[in-house]
């Protein structure tokens, strides 16, 4: 019963963050992007994928099209110069404040109703479970 209420409460999270982007006027995508460059600063499009469970192509797809819209610049690396970081123009900053702003406002109220003891247990069990299910996954969801 317990792995059933999991699966459902994941389901419906996925299902809330697809429809606030739908209320915000933006793509999944598009708003998971912006909002990791708001919460998280410049990144790698890889960086993007991994931390937020995109596919590399829907992040580059992502990041070219807001980067045409002026929203974005791509800066080699100074570590690795096959990466590029993104950063946000100011017209970009704008844009994803306006964009995100809303989100994580709501989301900061709901971690506040339900407190940071709360939130911090929460936080690392699905840390712990994504790290394992993840092994599961790349194992090729064998028995063992």
């Amino acid at each position: 019963m317990m792995k059933n209420q999991f699966s459902a409460a994941w389901a419906k999270s996925n299902a809330l963050y697809a429809r606030a982007a739908s209320v915000l006027g933006v793509g999944y995508p598009e708003m998971m992007v912006l909002y990791a460059m708001v919460t998280m600063g410049d990144l790698t499009q890889k960086q993007i994928a991994v931390n937020f469970g995109m596919q590399k192509q829907t992040v580059h797809t992502v990041v070219n099209n807001l980067c045409k819209k002026g929203y974005l610049l791509l800066e080699t690396s100074k570590d690795d110069k096959r990466e590029k970081l993104i950063h946000l123009t100011e017209t970009g900053r704008e844009y994803a404040q306006k964009t995100v702003a809303p989100l994580i406002k709501a989301e900061e109220r709901v971690f506040e109703m339900i407190g940071g003891e709360k939130m911090q247990s929460m936080c690392e069990t699905m840390d712990l479970f994504n790290l394992l299910f993840e092994r599961k996954v790349n194992g090729g969801l064998d028995d063992e």
